[in-house]
C-alpha cells in the first residue's frame, strides 16, 4: 500500500507543471517548374545519439541507451514533378514522430530546400530501440521510457540531421521514372488483439490470404499489403535510367527487440532496409561498401494491431512487485516493496530468442521486397503528377471536431501494456483485492459505459486530470494526404489499426472518385508527423483492448480522423495546395522536465589528454569481445562513417568485413575512467560469418591513429581468448 500512495503523489507532482514551447509555422515556398520531367533524389543520414537517452516505446521498462547495434538512419526521399511540386518522404528509426521534431525539422528543411512542414512527411519506422526525449508532451516525456525528461538539444541533433538528408536529396535531384506495387506478404505478422478486431462488421474485413497457406487466426487478421514506389534516375556516365531505391510501406510493429535489450537498434526493419539497398547496388555493378549508394525507407502502415510473429521464448516478463529482503526480528520494520528485475539468464535467453527471430525474418522480408523491386522493372514512367494536402487539426478548444472527447484520457490497460509487452502495472489490484482495470478485458472496461470516453475504464478515474495536467497529452493532429500518380498516401500521426486503415483507404478511393481524382490505390502510413498514441473503429473502442484503452479522443477518433482525410482527398482534384499556404497552423509544444539526457560534444576530457588503447581482446564462449580506452560519449557518438571496423586476413593481405552496422556487432559504453578517458566495449560473433583470422581496427579521427587489436581467430564457444597474439 506504501508503494501505491507514493506511486500516486509522485503523480500529481510530476503533473504540476510543464514547459512550453511555441514551435515554428514553417511554409514551403511556392513552387517553380524546373522546364523538365519528373525528378527524384535519395539522402541518408546517421541519427544515433550517444549513450544517454532513454529508449522509448516500452514505458517504464525502457532501459537506458548504452551504445548501439544497427545504427539509426533517417532516409529521405524527394520527389518533384514538371509543374513544381515537391513533396519529401523521410522514415527515420525511430518508435514516434513528435510534432515538435516535425516542426524543428520542417524548419531546417525549408531552410536548405524550400520545403516546409506542409510538404514534409516524417515517419518512424517505430522501432522500440530509438531514443525518445524529444516528445515535448509532458506525459510522453516523463512516462515514455525510464530515463524522464525533454532534452532540447536531441530535438536539435534529430532535427539537423533529417535536415542534411533532405539537403542531400534535393541536391541529388536526377530525372526519374517511378511506378508502383501492393502485394500480399503472409506470414510475418499477426493480430495481438483478435477480440477488438472481431468486433468489427464483416464489411471492414477485406483481407483474406490464400487457403493453402495455411495460416492461424491470428495471423490472417492483419494488412499484409506491401506497398512499394520504385525510383529509377538518370545516370549520365550510362545514359540511361539506373535503379535507385524504393519507398516501401508494410504494417509491422517494431517491438521484435525485447524491452531488456539497453542498445540502439533499428529492428527488424533494419534489413528490409538494408538486403534491398545492396541488391540495387548490385544491378548497378557496385560491390558492397561501408555505406549502399541505393536507398530504401521503409515505413509503416496500418500496424496498431499487427506485431511481427516472434517467438513465446522473445517476450521476457516485466520486473514484479515483491518485498524486500530484510533480517527480520521485533524492532526491525517490515521490508519495503520493491521491483524485482527477470534474472540476468532469463534475459539473455529473450535477447537470444529475438535476435534469432530478427535474423530469420529480417532478411526473408527482404527478399519479398526485392521481388517486389524486381517485378516493377518494366512498369516505370516519367509522366507523374505529384499533389498534396495539409491539415493541422485542434483537438481540443475552438475550432475542435465536436464529436471528438473535450480532453484526452488514457484507460487503465494502458499503462499495462500490449499483449507481449507488457509493462511491471499489469494485473495491478487496489489492496492487493480490488481490480482497478490494470488488465487485457475483464475490469477494463467499464461495465455501465457513461459519458464521452464510454466503455474506457480511466486510468486513476477522475484523478486523470489531475495526474496529467492540463495540457499534458497531445492537442493537435498533422493530417496529410499525397498523391504520387494513381497511388494516395494519407498520412497519419497515431498507430492505426487494421481495420481503422480500411476505413481511411475506402473513404479517400470514394471521395476521390467523387471529385473526379485519377486514383486507384491507397496505402496508410502511419506514425508520421505527430503520435496520437492509437486509432481504433468505434467496435474496437468498446472492447477496450490496449489500442481502445491507448485512443486518446475518445470513440470517434477514427471517424473524425476518415472524415478529414475525405475532406482532404477532394483538394487533390485542383492539384490539392500548390500555390497556397497549406493549413500548417500555430503549435504549442507543452513539454516536460527540460533535461540534457543527451551527452555533449564537450563530455570528458578533450581527446589530447586521452590515451586510446585496446585494454583486453578476448572470447567469450562464441562471442568475440574487445574494450578500449576512448574518449567520451557525445565525443566518440554520434559519428558519421565508422568508429570501427573488421578485417579478414586474406591471401592478398588485410581486408575490410563489416563495420559497426552490421547485426552481429555491437558497441557499448561501459564507465567512465575519469581523466584517462571512458571504457568501451564491442562484442562480435565471428561464427555468423566467415571462418577465418580477424582483426578489430579502431578508425583515426579525433588526432587519433588507427589501433589495430589481434589477429584472432574465430571462437568457438569455448572460454579463453583468441587465438594469436592478442594485442
Amino acid at each position: 500500500m506504501r508503494y501505491k500512495v507514493q506511486l500516486a503523489t509522485a503523480l500529481l507532482v510530476a503533473a504540476c507543471g510543464y514547459n512550453e514551447i511555441p514551435l515554428s509555422t514553417p511554409v514551403s515556398e511556392p513552387p517553380v517548374p524546373p522546364g523538365g520531367p519528373l525528378s527524384a533524389g535519395f539522402g541518408r543520414a546517421d541519427i544515433t545519439p550517444p549513450p544517454g537517452p532513454g529508449l522509448y516505446a516500452y514505458g517504464p521498462e525502457g532501459r537506458e541507451a548504452r551504445g548501439f547495434r544497427n545504427r539509426l538512419y533517417a532516409k529521405a526521399l524527394v520527389l518533384e514533378d514538371v509543374e513544381g511540386e515537391r513533396i519529401a518522404f523521410v522514415v527515420a528509426d525511430l518508435a514516434v514522430i513528435s510534432v515538435a521534431l516535425h516542426r524543428s525539422a520542417a524548419q531546417r528543411t525549408l531552410e536548405r530546400a524550400g520545403i516546409g512542414a506542409d510538404r514534409l512527411v516524417l515517419a518512424a519506422t517505430h522501432t522500440h530501440a530509438g531514443p525518445g526525449n524529444f516528445m515535448g508532451v509532458k506525459q510522453y516525456d516523463e512516462h515514455g521510457t525510464s530515463v524522464a525528461g525533454f532534452d532540447t538539444t536531441l530535438v536539435a541533433f534529430l532535427a539537423e540531421r533529417i535536415g542534411n538528408a533532405v539537403r542531400q536529396a534535393v541536391d541529388s535531384l536526377r530525372p526519374a521514372r517511378v511506378g508502383f506495387a501492393m502485394v500480399p506478404v503472409w506470414g510475418f505478422t499477426r493480430n495481438r488483439s483478435l477480440g477488438a478486431f472481431r468486433s468489427n462488421p464483416d464489411s471492414l474485413k477485406v483481407y483474406e490470404p490464400p487457403a493453402d497457406l495455411n495460416l492461424d487466426e491470428s495471423q490472417r487478421a492483419v494488412d499484409p499489403t506491401w506497398t512499394m514506389l520504385r525510383v529509377d534516375v538518370f545516370d549520365p556516365g550510362q545514359a540511361r535510367f539506373v535503379p535507385a531505391g524504393a519507398l516501401s510501406i508494410f504494417a509491422i510493429h517494431g517491438n521484435a527487440i525485447p524491452s531488456v535489450n539497453d542498445l540502439y537498434d533499428a529492428d527488424i526493419h533494419a534489413a528490409m532496409q538494408r538486403r534491398l539497398e545492396t541488391h540495387v547496388d548490385s544491378l548497378n555493378g557496385g560491390t558492397p561498401s561501408l555505406a549502399p549508394r541505393a536507398v530504401h525507407l521503409v515505413a509503416n502502415g496500418a500496424e496498431g494491431d499487427v506485431a511481427p510473429t516472434f517467438p513465446e521464448a522473445g517476450r521476457c516478463p516485466p520486473p514484479k512487485l515483491r518485498l524486500g529482503r530484510r533480517p527480520g526480528g521485533p524492532h526491525t520494520p517490515p521490508p519495503a516493496e520493491e521491483w524485482r528485475p527477470i534474472s540476468a539468464d532469463r534475459a539473455a535467453a529473450c535477447m537470444d530468442a529475438s535476435a534469432a527471430y530478427v535474423d530469420s525474418a529480417g532478411p526473408a522480408l527482404a527478399e519479398r521486397a526485392i521481388a517486389i523491386f524486381g517485378s516493377l522493372a518494366g512498369r516505370l514512367s516519367g509522366d507523374v503528377r505529384i499533389a498534396r494536402a495539409f491539415r493541422t487539426v485542434p483537438l481540443r478548444g475552438e475550432g475542435a471536431p465536436s464529436d471528438l472527447c473535450d480532453a484526452p484520457r488514457v484507460g487503465a490497460v494502458t499503462l499495462v501494456g500490449s499483449d507481449g509487452s507488457t509493462t511491471r502495472y499489469y494485473g495491478w489490484k487496489l489492496f492487493g483485492l480490488i481490480p482497478m482495470g490494470f488488465e487485457h478485458g475483464g475490469s477494463s472496461v467499464e461495465t455501465k459505459p457513461r459519458g464521452c470516453h464510454a466503455q474506457k475504464r480511466i486510468a486513476f478515474g477522475s484523478l486523470q486530470g489531475l495526474v496529467v495536467g492540463e495540457h499534458g497529452l497531445p492537442e493537435v493532429a498533422q493530417l496529410m494526404i499525397v498523391r504520387v500518380g494513381r497511388l494516395a498516401l494519407a498520412v497519419a500521426p497515431a498507430e492505426v489499426t487494421v481495420n481503422a486503415g480500411v476505413m481511411i483507404k475506402k473513404t479517400v478511393l470514394r471521395e476521390a472518385r467523387a471529385a473526379g481524382v485519377p486514383i486507384d490505390s491507397v496505402a496508410v502510413i502511419s506514425l508520421a508527423n505527430g503520435d496520437l498514441r492509437y486509432i481504433v473503429t468505434p467496435d474496437e473502442y468498446a472492447v477496450q483492448d490496449y489500442e481502445g484503452a491507448s485512443t486518446l479522443y475518445g470513440p470517434q477518433s477514427a471517424t473524425v480522423l476518415t472524415r478529414e482525410f475525405g475532406d482532404m482527398t477532394a483538394l487533390l482534384a485542383a492539384g490539392g495546395q500548390t500555390g497556397a499556404a497549406a493549413d500548417v497552423g500555430e503549435v504549442v509544444a507543452y513539454a516536460g522536465k527540460l533535461r540534457e539526457v543527451m551527452p555533449g560534444r564537450d563530455a570528458g576530457p578533450p581527446p589530447e589528454r586521452i590515451e586510446r588503447r585496446f585494454v583486453s581482446l578476448e572470447c567469450a564462449g562464441d562471442t568475440a569481445v574487445a574494450s578500449w580506452i576512448d574518449i567520451y560519449p557525445g565525443r566518440l557518438v554520434p559519428a558519421d562513417g565508422p568508429l570501427l571496423r573488421v578485417e579478414r586476413e586474406t591471401s592478398r593481405g588485410w581486408e575490410h568485413h563489416l563495420w559497426d552496422d552490421h547485426g552481429s556487432l555491437e558497441v557499448r559504453a561501459l564507465e567512465p575512467k575519469g581523466s584517462r578517458g571512458y571504457l568501451w566495449e564491442t562484442r562480435w560473433l565471428p561464427g555468423e560469418t566467415v571462418p577465418g583470422t580477424y582483426r578489430i581496427v579502431l578508425e583515426a579521427r579525433d588526432g587519433f591513429s588507427a589501433l589495430r587489436g589481434g589477429p584472432f581467430g574465430a571462437c568457438v564457444g569455448e572460454p579463453g581468448g583468441p587465438s594469436g597474439d592478442s594485442l
